[in-house]
């Protein structure tokens, strides 16, 4: 069963909440969005296969990418992938493996979102 946006929310707040350095949580909130649905092509399939997902962090201004959750493709293992925000060559692909985690804030901690954190030596537990 599809979890439903107010669910991958929980899931998120649930993550968020155990976040101890504000600046970390400053950031995450800074492209965090309400979920919104997104389509991404699946390379591994049929050819034209398309699995149903949501956007939840949005840091397409900044580096053309985003943080999605999808269930099918790399899920239900990494549910949660980076992705990029503009299609490619007529395509919005879910990617390779190594661009999907198991929880949102390993996905987070991999996205350009992070980087000023990470120079910065605020690397809270990943």
């Amino acid at each position: 069963m599809s979890t439903p946006p107010a669910g991958i929310a929980r899931l998120i707040a649930g993550e968020l909440s155990i976040l101890t350095d504000d600046s970390v949580k400053q950031a995450v909130l800074h492209g965090l969005v309400d979920p919104r649905p997104i389509t991404l092509d699946w390379d591994y399939g049929t050819p034209g296969q398309q699995f149903a997902g949501w956007v939840v962090f949005d840091h397409e201004a900044e580096s053309d990418t985003l943080i999605v959750y999808c269930e099918h493709g790399f899920g239900p293992l990494s549910p949660w992938g980076l992705v990029f925000a503009s299609p490619h060559q007529g395509s919005r692909s879910m990617g390779m493996d190594s661009g999907w985690f198991r929880s949102f804030m390993e996905a987070f901690w991999d996205s350009h979102a992070a980087t000023p954190l990470a120079e910065s030596g605020q690397s809270e537990s990943r």
